[in-house]
């Protein structure tokens, strides 16, 4: 056990992503955004939000002073104000003026109409010589000794307003960007930096007297409160759940030396599972174990059993009685595992981990219980004092069976009838109601910044840059007609930092063609009206040959305003157009026939993924309950006694659905989950009762009490934990299995 134990805590990678837990994408785009998300520059960036308080302006020293100081954080890549615009009037010069004839339209025909004529040439003329002597006449200079028409401006006329934008609406709040080396997910390096940013700030607005507050969101901080929130629910749950399942043994089995016997043989099983389901799945998430560490009430069963049963009885005769109720387990264990494997097919991705986990643990809890659990046991032997209630619970059931069975059968009448009325949750954000103050900062910060509305977009993918880019101009042209229709304020993307070579290229034909001899000597006029020098700028030369790839933009100061709107993978490439306010229908609508084009939506995802899983639950639960259904029949032909058998388990878990129909609270597919997972526990209580293979019921129903008690107890301690998926297993299958003990002696006629 000990060699065990050390090789799953050096060799086992544990994970705490929960959005790895909980969400899969249904195709290659949603599953490479989902990557980006966890892994990519989307996941690598805060928004910090200053706030100098009403009436007040964030003091531009503080600012640069802060900045500075943020930047020489280790793992820090860069941090600048949202509103900067230096790295891009500087691109403007050194990278854009040389390909104006590629990038000045995507609508040359129109936009060159405008340009190349005499009124508009002499514009054009006396509008270059107001900006050269404007405030940024020197990065005019620069790019009109390239680009004397200024036609690579053209299309930044539209950007300059987005930038204007995204000023904040009120000066009390400056907002930055912040990107660090290191993934979101990279918790315990991102909690250093949350502390590190917190601290300076801090420090700063000390030391120069101000009162300013500091807002943070991002991935990273959804990354680390999930984290924490699951270590601590795993680490509360674990040393909760065993010490007070350690006490409830004591008290059941009065033997420190069983307690050793049996915690011995769940630890055993416990560290196999790990290491199984790191073998499979390469890792192990959080939420596998806390979800898991509920198999210690169930692997306890076995175990249970065979005390309750033979540790009474001399070595010899305890392994005959073992034996001899080993088919009764085994089979409970086969319908048991039913029910956790049937988590794998929920819909949930983390469920597969689970099913694996505890899957494994109960075969190994079973295999042990029959060949090395009977050898375990020393010492004298030891009769266990049943409970009052045990003997007295089925003797109050034989005795009033009959009245018993019709009020069973009239609350059965009445909860079925209540299940019309059952609400289905259809939002998966209800199941995380924990992080709703950071969705709330979360909205608040990115209302400071910009209307964008945040988890709505359109994703264009393509195999690859190329065919990607020429995707998304066609929904440019799509949204701009959408626009103009006013089901849309604005978008934003690639463009004007970045088009298609194809685009490119046509742009450049296209102008080379207009631009005649005339056009020129018109230029030449313009220029010599307003006094500028023909010689310098009275060449136009637009026939650069090399058009502008991604590899340039990504290499320039553009790079951290467009790198959160694409992903370049082997095989596939995303763009994302970010949307502000609009109609979901009008860009659906607009859309629809685009192939590799969807209008993507967080929130209507996660809606479509509850409603799924919901569906893909209903068809487990039907599944699992035929199958065991099945089990039992094959067992032992008889239908009456199989539904007999099984209907413990059916009715408390319809007597629970029941509840919640009639309270009106919503329910998910996480309830079915529950469901199932209390049918296939209280399965093995009505196996036990019908077989009753020791010839002793009071002793069986004491053997079932026992586990019982472990099994509501380890689920019922998930109660307490801060993730409410955790809380509402706790609150099923607690009730369930309860319900199914309570059921058996009603339900189920003793031989």
């Amino acid at each position: 056990m000990p060699l065990l134990v050390g090789l799953a805590v050096f060799t086992t990678h544990f994970k705490t992503d929960i959005s790895a837990f909980v969400i899969a994408g249904d195709n290659a785009e949603e599953i490479l955004l989902a990557s980006e998300i966890q892994s990519g520059a989307l996941s690598r960036r805060y928004i910090l939000s200053v706030d100098a308080g009403e009436h007040n302006q964030v003091s531009g020293d503080f600012i640069q002073a802060w900045l500075k100081h943020i930047k020489s954080i280790s793992g820090v890549v860069d941090a600048w104000a949202t509103d900067e615009k230096r790295g891009a009037l500087g691109a403007l010069s050194s990278l854009y003026a040389q390909h104006g004839a590629q990038l000045y339209s995507r609508y040359p025909e129109q936009d060159l109409a405008k340009i190349f004529t005499k009124s508009a040439l002499q514009e054009r003329g006396a509008g270059l010589k107001q900006a050269l002597l404007s405030p940024q006449g020197h990065l005019i200079k620069k790019i009109a000794v390239q680009d004397p028409l200024l036609i690579s401006l053209n299309g930044f006329k539209s950007i300059a307003t987005q930038l204007q934008n995204q000023t904040p609406r009120n000066s009390q709040y400056t907002n930055f960007i912040l990107e660090t080396q290191m993934s979101g997910m990279d918790v315990p390096a991102q909690l250093k930096i949350q502390q590190q940013i917190k601290d300076s700030f801090a420090t700063q607005t000390m030391a120069m007297g101000h009162d300013y507050q500091l807002d943070m969101t991002g991935v990273p901080l959804f990354a680390v409160a999930t984290q924490t929130m699951i270590e601590g629910d795993v680490k509360f749950i674990s040393i909760f759940s065993s010490v007070a399942l350690m006490l409830l043994f004591l008290f059941i089995f009065r033997s420190f030396r069983v307690l050793i016997w049996v915690f011995s043989l769940l630890i055993t099983v416990m560290t196999v599972a790990v290491l199984v389901t790191n073998l499979v799945f390469g890792s192990v998430h959080g939420m596998t174990i806390a979800i898991g560490s509920t198999l210690i009430g169930i692997c306890i069963d076995y175990p249970v059993h065979a005390l309750v049963h033979a540790q009474g009885l001399h070595q010899v005769q305890r392994l005959r009685v073992i034996k001899k109720i080993f088919p009764s387990l085994f089979m409970g264990a086969l319908t048991t595992l039913i029910g956790y494997v049937a988590l794998g097919f929920s819909g949930y991705p983390g469920f597969q981990q689970v099913a694996v986990y505890t899957g494994t643990g109960i075969i190994v809890s079973l295999l042990l219980t029959r060949y090395l659990f009977p050898r375990l046991m020393s010492g004298e032997a030891k009769n266990i004092k049943p409970f009052r209630f045990t003997k007295f619970w089925p003797m109050f059931c034989q005795r009033n069976r009959r009245w018993l069975l019709v009020g069973v059968a009239i609350l059965s009448v009445v909860g079925a009838v209540q299940l019309d009325r059952l609400q289905w949750m259809q939002d998966l954000q209800q199941l995380t109601p924990e992080l709703d103050y950071l969705k709330q900062i979360d909205k608040k910060i990115r209302e400071r910044i910009i209307s964008i509305e945040p988890g709505r977009f359109v994703l264009v993918s393509g195999e690859t840059v190329e065919q990607a880019l020429q995707t998304a101009e066609q929904v440019y042209q799509r949204l701009d007609v959408i626009n103009k229709a006013g089901d849309l304020d604005d978008y934003f993307g690639l463009y004007p930092w970045l088009l298609s070579e194809q685009q490119q290229l046509t742009n450049q034909a296209r102008l080379l063609a207009a631009l005649n001899e005339e056009q020129r000597e018109f230029w030449r006029i313009a220029l010599q009206e307003q006094g500028l020098s023909v010689r310098h700028l009275g060449e136009l030369d637009y026939t650069q040959s090399e058009t502008l790839n991604l590899q340039q933009v990504l290499q320039s100061p553009i790079a951290k305003l467009i790198s959160n709107q694409i992903v370049v993978a082997e095989q596939r490439t995303l763009l994302i157009i970010w949307l502000s306010e609009h109609k979901p229908e009008a860009i659906q609508g607009a859309l629809a026939d685009l192939p590799h084009v969807q209008y993507f939506s967080q929130r209507d995802m996660l809606n479509r993924l509850a409603v799924d899983y919901q569906h893909r639950a209903e068809i487990t639960l039907l599944a699992g309950l035929a199958l065991i259904i099945c089990l039992l029949w094959g067992r032992y032909k008889n239908l009456v006694t199989t539904l007999q058998t099984l209907a413990p388990a059916f009715l408390a878990a319809l007597l629970i659905l029941a509840l919640w129909a009639w309270t009106g609270e919503a329910i998910s597919f996480l309830h079915l989950v529950g469901f199932l997972l209390a049918v296939a526990i209280c399965v093995d209580y009505g196996i036990f009762y019908q077989e009753n293979r020791s010839g002793h019921l009071t002793l069986t129903y004491q053997a079932m009490a026992a586990s019982m008690l472990t099994s509501a107890l380890v689920f019922g301690c998930l109660i307490f934990a801060q993730t409410s998926m955790l809380q509402t297993l706790a609150k099923v299958v607690s009730c369930g299995v309860i319900l199914g003990f309570l059921l058996c002696p009603i339900l189920i006629k003793p031989k």
